[in-house]
């Protein structure tokens, strides 16, 4: 799907730029979702035109995430020490028709389960909170991360739910009962994103440089990628198993399905924090 018939005019114009912690690409359309103060912009990366405009009016978003058949999109975001809120889109149509959370801070990770019961929200609450879509209720209340909840992803089955914090802390819990089970230990630094490059493989990326795969029949570690100096701030496996990734280094690099570099590009006097690939692979796109 893709926006039909959606507003183009922004609905906040600002006198100065600001960072976008916000950015997901739709996994069949050529179609990114970029989220900022009051407003996710949709544009299409076959054309780089405009293609729609969804309001948030409840503060600025920290987090998107497109549904596994790209017909939604989730958002996350609110107000520091205010609001939070976790909300979804019709593409298509343009039009909010679910929201869930009544935080007191911002929420700062979140995503929909691949069949679409679960929505799962994380933040400097330190919990990991899932609702159900069907009835807007919080199902498990999750009580285990030390530090804020900076990264989470459902598994594409949606059997699992892997959550990051700021302190390196990286949990595997089961969707259904919120039981947890792994902990998956080896980050040095805050967890700035994980991506589930198969229903059997996670990657989590952290300020430590670094980004590590894991297999989930037994929680071990499979391999660890030395990333970019200073710390990896954006990671995001595309649909054939490739990761990108950005960094510190002010560099996004795009890694091959057997771990060796095969594009590197250079944000000149800029930071690069989020990065992804266009569905078909063909862009890297970084904010």
């Amino acid at each position: 799907p893709m926006p039909e018939d959606s507003l183009l005019e922004p609905i906040v114009r600002t006198p100065r730029t600001s960072v976008s912690t916000a950015l997901a690409n739709s996994p069949w359309a050529p179609l990114v979702a970029i989220g900022g103060q009051h407003q996710v912009l949709l544009y299409n990366t076959d054309t780089l035109e405009l293609a729609g405009i969804l309001p948030f009016p409840e503060g600025f978003l920290s987090d998107v995430k497109f549904s596994r058949n790209g017909k939604l999109l989730l958002v996350g975001g609110g107000r520091g020490s205010k609001t939070g809120i976790a909300a979804v889109y019709d593409i298509a149509k343009g039009e909010r028709f679910l929201s869930v959370g009544d935080e007191t801070d911002s929420v700062l990770a979140a995503d929909i389960s691949s069949d679409q019961q679960w929505i799962a929200v994380g933040g400097p609450s330190r919990l990991v909170k899932i609702f159900s879509t069907k009835t807007g209720e919080l199902v498990h209340k999750i009580k285990k991360h030390t530090d804020w909840v900076t990264a989470l992803e459902f598994s594409p089955d949606s059997k699992f739910l892997a959550t990051g914090d700021r302190n390196g802390g990286l949990q595997i819990w089961e969707t259904d009962g919120g039981q947890e089970l792994y902990t998956l230990t080896g980050h040095k630094g805050q967890i700035t994103s994980v991506s589930w490059r198969s229903k059997d493989i996670l990657v989590s990326a952290s300020e430590d440089g670094t980004a590590k795969l894991w297999k989930m029949d037994e929680g071990t570690l499979v391999r660890t990628l030395t990333t970019h100096t200073g710390g990896t701030l954006g990671m995001k496996c595309s649909g054939e198993g490739s990761i990108a990734t950005c960094g510190r280094d002010k560099t996004a690099v795009v890694w091959t399905v057997d771990g060796s570099k095969k594009s590197t590009f250079t944000f000149t006097d800029d930071l690069p924090v989020r990065v992804t690939l266009s569905h078909d692979g063909a862009r890297a796109i970084g904010t």
